[in-house]
């Protein structure tokens, strides 16, 4: 088995022993995983810490209807500036005033109204219904989708979620005091463990699908462990990048990079079903070394589409979500924090 193909693994001796002491064996694997009163009690604890909403550099500061300037060429309320003329452009739209002083061809650019709106994609596929810790990735990608969503709420931000599981979901657009409630109840699904080699949504056809649909001007946050990130991922959020504000924030559990040096550990890969023997120091070597480089290959691949990329794990609690997230400030995830690169 290639060592991409390992990311996608489950543990699932490490899981009996390290997740034992959180398990309320009353929840069934069929429950969703937050209840409506853990997510009341996030909402407590968002208003309490959350940021202030970050500039979006690719539309003005103002946040609400109307009030929404960004540069796009077309026929707007108010012309801004010229630039040369290239090859497309409107004929209607040249500056012959400009042309006549500079003998150069130049197009008019107007500002016209844009609403900002976010679109929240949270991962749930099998790679993400993990963990030997307090709470599964899948969990953690839930919460994180909530951090957002409260942050669009206070700002009078239209907001919608898309969860990628057995297919892809895509919630309505949501505005207003309820924003946050409506998100959190879509990304609360179930997530029982699937089976190897069961089918599931590529991120890449995602993404293109997204090309189409998102507006000018939109954020884009994928909550994810980018287990299927590979170069065309990074072609398409390269082209993505031109119109939409991209944020990623990758999802780890402590045990996909720091092997516990535990008696009989096998991992089994949720690909093909395999069980492999950790059995040596030298075994548990190789596989951290390999995973250093497969999750700097992820970050590298970002950074080439110029995404702000955001690291964190599992057990991250808010107040780590949100130093990391509003400051991009933080720890090596060997000290339970998350980082952010680029």
């Amino acid at each position: 088995m290639s060592a991409h193909r390992l990311v996608s693994t489950l543990w699932r001796s490490v899981s009996i022993r390290l997740m034992a002491p959180f398990v309320d064996e009353s929840i069934s694997i069929n429950s969703p995983i937050l209840t409506n009163n853990q997510i009341q009690d996030y909402a407590k604890q968002l208003d309490a810490i959350a940021a202030k909403l970050p500039a979006n550099p690719k539309q003005s500061s103002a946040m609400r209807q109307g009030e929404q300037p960004s540069r796009y060429m077309g026929a707007g309320m108010e012309y801004e500036e010229s630039r040369p003329y290239e090859i497309g452009d409107e004929i209607r739209r040249i500056n012959w005033k400009l042309m006549a002083k500079t003998g150069k061809a130049y197009t008019k650019l107007y500002q016209e109204e844009r609403q900002e709106s976010w679109f929240i994609l949270v991962d749930h596929r099998s790679s993400m219904r993990f963990s030997t810790r307090s709470q599964l990735k899948a969990t953690q990608a839930a919460r994180l989708a909530g951090y957002f969503a409260w942050q669009a709420q206070q700002a009078g931000i239209p907001v919608s979620v898309a969860r990628l599981a057995d297919s892809f979901e895509q919630s309505p657009i949501f505005e207003g005091r309820s924003a946050y409630s409506q998100i959190m109840q879509a990304v609360s699904k179930p997530c029982p463990p699937k089976q190897a080699n069961e089918k599931e949504p590529l991120l890449n056809d995602v993404l293109l699908n997204l090309n189409h649909q998102l507006q000018p001007g939109s954020r884009l946050i994928l909550l994810s462990d980018f287990h299927d990130l590979d170069d065309r991922s990074s072609e398409i959020l390269t082209a993505m990048q031109d119109f939409l504000l991209i944020k990623a924030v990758l999802i780890q559990d402590l045990a996909e990079t720091r092997i516990p040096d535990l008696t009989g550990l096998q991992l089994q890969s949720i690909v093909d079903g395999r069980n492999y023997q950790i059995a040596s120091k030298s075994q548990r070597a190789s596989f951290q070394a390999w995973s250093q480089d497969y999750f700097e290959d992820i970050a590298n691949r970002l950074r080439v589409a110029n995404v702000s990329y955001y690291q964190l794990s599992t057990e991250a609690d808010l107040t780590e979500i949100n130093q990391v997230l509003s400051a991009g400030i933080g720890l090596p995830l060997s000290a339970d924090k998350g980082r952010q690169y680029g």
